[in-house]
């Protein structure tokens, strides 16, 4: 559920005091606008967006007793942050945290979007001692416990609706156990065979592989080049989840290449083409690996349909 205000006294009377506790202070004539999307459903997850300005958690509205912590990750070209006395600037896909019971802002001087993940306490201080130093610092978006939450969050929204309750509870412990990686870690985290990194990093690859498919010539030691790690390691982790690179690649392909085929509202493709189009090289092993697939020769199958 989106929730949207186009007023800023909505805002402060309903949506910023009693829902989330904060005000806001416009920056420029700017029609107001603030858009929030719980976009997890059960999950302190939330996509926000507002016009030119500052979100504020003053004194009087940080005294509600919530000491949970939130970590940060801008959306938009500029955010700054200000809590405890310091201000960071962040770029898009930068982060920082910030805890909810102390008074400070995050805004800008044009529209702005942010995601917010919001951690108990208690959670994030048994996985990293002393976070609590690392308050309103600067986590580049360079950061490889970053980059594999970021990705790990666009796996989750695009299966979240798929997942069972007990998968939901294993993701929501692993985004802790990413954030809090994302926060203390200085140096790059390697082949680790930690839960949460081997499952964010599955995730990526698989976004990889589904983004880049139509590529000829794309093999395992591209995507894991990309990702920093072995070939062998990420062919380990993905034969894990119950596929391996080649059988997910010449997936996509070949629903890809189904779609192609049977799409009515365009002109009849020659079979090379489509091939070619969705990365085979080789027309004869694209015609082997569909029929074997779908049961019909390309040409049959279009003729079909």
């Amino acid at each position: 559920m989106v929730i949207e205000c186009h007023s800023i006294r909505d805002w402060r009377a309903w949506f910023g005091r009693e829902m989330f506790n904060l005000d806001f202070e416009p920056v420029s004539d700017a029609p107001f606008r603030a858009s929030l999307n719980p976009f997890l459903d059960g999950m302190r997850i939330v996509k926000a967006d507002f016009s030119p300005g500052l979100t504020i958690r003053s004194k009087e509205l940080s005294g509600d007793g919530d000491a949970d912590y939130g970590l940060l990750i801008a959306r938009s070209k500029h955010l700054h942050a200000a809590q405890r006395g310091r201000d960071v600037a962040l770029k898009a896909g930068e982060a920082t945290l910030l805890r909810v019971s102390d008074p400070g802002s995050v805004g800008a001087q044009e529209q702005f979007g942010f995601i917010t993940l919001m951690m108990p306490f208690a959670d994030l201080e048994a996985r990293a001692r002393g976070i609590g130093n690392l308050v309103a610092r600067r986590i580049h978006r360079r950061s490889e416990g970053l980059d594999l939450l970021r990705s790990y969050v666009r796996s989750a929204e695009r299966n979240w609706r798929r997942m069972s309750g007990q998968r939901r509870e294993v993701v929501q412990r692993h985004f802790t156990d990413l954030a809090a990686l994302a926060i203390m870690a200085e140096t790059s985290i390697g082949e680790s065979r930690f839960s949460p990194v081997v499952a964010a990093r599955l995730a990526a690859a698989l976004e990889h592989i589904e983004t880049c498919f139509g590529m000829p010539g794309l093999g395992v030691a591209d995507v894991a080049r990309r990702m920093a790690v072995s070939p062998r390691y990420l062919q380990r982790i993905l034969e894990q989840s119950g596929t391996s690179f080649t059988d997910r690649l010449n997936e996509l392909r070949l629903q890809k290449a189904l779609a192609l085929l049977t799409d009515q509202s365009r002109r009849p493709r020659r079979i090379s083409d489509v091939a070619m189009q969705v990365g085979f090289s080789d027309i004869s092993h694209f015609n082997r690996l569909f029929r074997a697939r779908f049961g019909e020769t390309p040409s049959a199958m279009r003729a079909a349909r």
